[in-house]
């Protein structure tokens, strides 16, 4: 009994240090609060009044589920592989287009390049 409980406890460490993808979604119901997960254990949330709050309450608890769900027998799912990304993609555009903002580009006194890094970082929110 006691390898039993030494082996969840070993699975459970196993669990707790890989690295699941944490979310924090603001709820604007009931006066507004926060949900903190993982994208991968769907069924492993917590809420705070602030983000900081439920992170720190999901933090706690996921010892505890982790264990919980391995003395039940619940498959625990893992990770989620985070794509590898180039920074580099090719864009298709009519010609129109292309000469548009090659000349607005040269007016900035930037390549295309770097004229169309910086509108794409601008359009989603990042000061480039």
């Amino acid at each position: 009994m006691v390898t039993a409980k030494i082996d969840i406890e070993k699975q459970t460490e196993y669990y707790m240090n890989l690295p699941y993808t944490m979310t924090v979604k603001h709820r604007p119901e009931q006066g507004g609060y926060y949900v903190a997960g993982y994208v991968e254990l769907p069924d492993l949330t917590m809420t705070g009044d602030t983000p900081e709050e439920a992170v720190r309450e999901l933090l706690s608890e996921r010892h505890d589920w982790f264990k919980t769900c391995l003395k039940l027998g619940v498959k625990i799912p893992l990770p989620v592989e985070t794509p590898k990304y180039s920074g580099e993609i090719r864009v298709r555009m009519p010609p129109s287009l292309h000469q548009a903002l090659a000349q607005r580009a040269n007016c900035e006194g930037v390549s295309l390049n770097q004229y169309m890094v910086t509108g794409l970082a601008r359009a989603v929110g990042l000061e480039k």
